[in-house]
């Protein structure tokens, strides 16, 4: 029988968000887009923290759009990246345990960033980032290291998630608009309410947002028709953001967003309920962005842009068995600046000469029935980092990028104990582009990449588990952790194509070969005694974080769209191979091969499109001695979208069905079965 605790009102959550905030929204990582006849995404890259075409960037990036976002009706983040080659979701369809793998690197070596602004929040079995997914204008991923611009935490990718503006819902003949959004998933009868305003000032020096959403959810039912018991929340949610441009060449800005759920729930979200592991869970994330850019279009040697923002995820915790309270905080607090010139003649020989320093520090706090806990240590962590990058174009063919990036980092724990850890980093990236044709682009690239160790990883201590009266596994803090670093190579080539068969279509292909060299992996070693070990001079042994070993992985990606004004089709394939360099044994991390395919149709008239998905994973059997193989799946959903004219526009209807034949599936890693089948639907309007 599932557990839920009472429906709380979610106003408090409304009252940390300040209003009349600006926000300047800063440079993303991939890609802004505008459409084309077909369309299909032209799209703007800024890999390179600059606006450049893909076409030119020999970075691997795949992006979902606002369209795609509203189609997928996500309930969590993990539900938008199901589809995209070599990155799977993890951890179970509770949304707070879900965890991302890129090229078989798991979560905590991925950088995530909100708007530029980084989310350092990292605690086993626990997601990275908590948000509104309806809040999102778009969600990008890099595949592979990117320390050279991003640092620390970059080792597998970077996910970089843009929040929605007030320019994305206008119309072009408005300057105050207001949305209201309803929507309802039957596999756990999960209600959507959402309301926001926005509006442009009339002299277009000032616009603004504020958007609530709020979601009611049950048990999930699986797809062997059980419900997975004590999957239920309640969430409320919020962003405000704004930007003041007096010259239309300084903008100002600040944005806050607000995450607030509540459930009963596992400690470990990503296992079953039992009696003895369930809590009463509050989880709240708050984001706080201040921003400044100038862009002058007669300066091209001064185009600074600055980032200050402040992120704090707090996870309350009261276990329903005895009342015991743990208590988890993590704060950041940093900022980019950065100024990027410009030089010569594009047609000729042109360069984009970037620079910056960033800073950022986290503040780590645990405790239990309000004490110190150590199994969540208190502790600080400083990093600062310095970078430059050149992008180099030669005539209209060539580009080469070189970058290089130094960062210094250190963190102490309040323990006086303990010693403290610090170290520093270069991190180096050369791509090379070359347009062969109009339609035919090769691409090489170098690039590396650092993680420096949590303070969780150094400074952990406390009871692991016990195993008797007298008898306990005891963390050992480990503060002599080096960082893990990461080098990969990599080649590929891009194809795309306008009006092959009719007016108006297009086509695109993409293909991706990479290694990646990991050394010094941090892993979780938990060593089992009855006697008597250093660390633990009674029963049980210890475990505790080391540098234990090295890692190769290695792998393609496979990605093409063709869209015509009436039809679309499309495929993605990943493939990763990975093994630890000592014993030849497959790293466990490394997800199945997956192919995704896709087919829509489109009836411009009645501004109607419907489409399928289909996800065939493979079986994975290349698991170390100990570990669990899985069965292959194939899950297959459908989807609808209507946007009328005349009297019904402003109008939208998303129907969606999730897993349509209701698999019963049980993912690579992960303890507990997927969802079944899911009808959705929303409807929104905009006044």
């Amino acid at each position: 029988m599932s557990i839920r605790t009472p429906r709380r009102t979610r106003l408090r959550a409304l009252g940390r968000l300040p209003l009349g905030l600006a926000f300047l929204a800063p440079p993303q990582l991939a890609l802004t887009q505008a459409q084309n006849t077909a369309g299909l995404p032209t799209i703007q890259v800024t890999a390179t923290k600059t606006d450049r075409d893909p076409f030119e960037v020999p970075e691997s990036v795949s992006v979902i759009d606002r369209s795609g976002i509203e189609r997928e009706q996500p309930t969590n983040l993990g539900d938008l990246f199901g589809d995209l080659p070599n990155v799977t979701v993890g951890g179970g369809p509770r949304g707070l345990g879900q965890t991302l793998t890129i090229r078989g690197l798991s979560d905590e070596r991925i950088l995530f960033l909100i708007d530029g602004a980084r989310q350092n929040f990292l605690r086993a079995h626990n997601s990275r980032v908590f948000l509104e997914p309806d809040l999102l204008k778009q969600a990008e991923v890099l595949r592979g290291p990117a320390s050279a611009l991003w640092g620390s935490g970059a080792i597998g990718g970077v996910v970089a998630l843009t929040t929605v503006d007030a320019a994305d819902l206008l119309r072009p003949d408005q300057t105050l608009g207001a949305r209201v959004k309803l929507g309802y998933q039957d596999v756990n009868n999960q209600w959507l309410t959402n309301a926001g305003v926005y509006g442009v000032t009339p002299d277009g020096h000032f616009d603004y947002l504020l958007d609530l959403a709020y979601r009611d959810a049950g048990d999930i039912r699986l797809g062997d028709g059980t419900d997975l018991a004590n999957s239920a929340f309640e969430r409320f949610s919020g962003l405000a953001k704004g930007t003041w441009s007096p010259d239309g060449i300084n903008s100002f800005g600040a944005a806050v967003m607000a995450f607030d759920q509540d459930g009963a729930i596992p400690s470990n979200p990503q296992i079953e309920a039992g009696e003895d592991n369930l809590v009463d869970n509050d989880t709240r994330q708050h984001n706080l962005w201040l921003t400044y850019r100038h862009d002058d279009p007669n300066n091209p040697y001064l185009r600074p842009t600055l980032l200050l923002y402040r992120n704090e995820t707090d996870i309350e915790e009261r276990r329903l068995s005895d009342g015991r309270q743990d208590d988890t905080s993590l704060e950041t607090l940093g900022f980019d600046l950065r100024n990027s010139m410009r030089f010569g003649d594009p047609a000729r020989v042109g360069q984009i000469l970037s620079y910056g320093i960033d800073y950022y520090q986290d503040e780590v706090e645990g405790e239990r029935n309000g004490h110190p806990r150590d199994s969540y240590p208190d502790g600080h962590t400083h990093v600062v980092g310095i970078y430059l990058q050149d992008e180099i174009t030669i005539g209209s063919r060539w580009t080469l990028i070189p970058g290089l990036r130094w960062d210094s980092f250190k963190s102490e724990a309040d323990a006086d104990d303990l010693d403290d850890n610090e170290d520093s980093a270069f991190s180096a990236k050369l791509g090379l582009n070359v347009a062969v044709t109009d339609w035919l682009s090769l691409m090489a690239s170098y690039n590396e990449a650092f993680r420096a160790p949590s303070a969780t990883e150094l400074f952990v201590s406390g009871t692991h588990f016990t195993c008797g009266r007298t008898c306990a596994n005891l963390f050992v803090p480990n503060p002599d952790l080096e960082p893990e670093k990461a080098h990969n190579k990599e080649i590929g080539f891009r194809l795309r194509e306008q009006d092959l068969f009719a007016p108006g279509d297009e086509g695109r292909f993409q293909a991706h070969f990479f290694r990646n060299d990991v050394t010094d992996f941090i892993d979780q070693i938990v060593i089992f005694s009855f006697r008597p070990v250093p660390g633990n001079r009674g029963s049980g042994g210890i475990t505790t974080s080391r540098n234990v070993r090295d890692a190769k992985l290695e792998g393609f990606e496979l990605e093409a769209t063709y869209e015509a004004p009436r039809w679309l089709v499309g495929f993605a394939y990943g493939q990763t191979r990975g093994e630890d360099k000592a014993t030849g044994e497959p790293l466990s991390s490394v997800q199945p091969d997956a192919w995704t395919l896709r087919a829509g149709l489109r009836f411009p008239a009645q501004r109607v499109r419907i489409g399928w998905t289909g996800r065939f994973v493979d079986a994975q059997d290349e698991v170390p001695e100990d570990g669990t193989p899985s069965e292959s799946y194939q899950v297959h959903d459908l989807w609808l979208t209507w946007k009328p004219v005349g009297k019904l526009a402003g109008l939208s209807l998303q129907l969606g069905a999730d897993n349509l034949f209701d698999e019963d599936y049980q993912p690579y890693l992960s303890e507990l079965k997927a969802p079944g089948r899911n009808i959705k639907v929303a409807l929104s309007y905009r006044f």
